[in-house]
């Protein structure tokens, strides 16, 4: 596993842990007042709002990944294909 690999799954791993915690917060919120709960409630909502952001932003490096690696796949696999060609040629060549 490289290190982009190892970096993904120890934010999705940290992003299930929170959705946890954030689960468990709500839970303890609903026994508080009226007025603790409303600014409880908003910095639970935040943080889910930036649980989300990071979901988004690990989607777009996956998404930049594939998309990398299709260029560079194609890039290496057209480089191949030249290389077998002049080999071809050469060896039909120099017979």
């Amino acid at each position: 596993m490289n290190t982009i690999e190892k970096y993904k799954l120890e934010i999705d791993t940290e992003l299930e842990h929170v959705g946890e915690k954030i689960g468990e917060l709500k839970s303890k919120i609903r026994g508080f007042s009226d007025v603790e709960r409303l600014d409880s409630i908003k910095e639970v909502d935040e943080l889910e709002q930036i649980a989300e952001e990071i979901k988004g932003k690990l989607k777009d490096l996956n998404d930049e990944m594939k998309d990398s690696f299709d260029q560079i796949k194609g890039d290496i696999d057209s480089s191949r294909t030249t290389i077998d060609k002049a080999f071809k040629r050469l060896n039909t060549a120099l017979v």
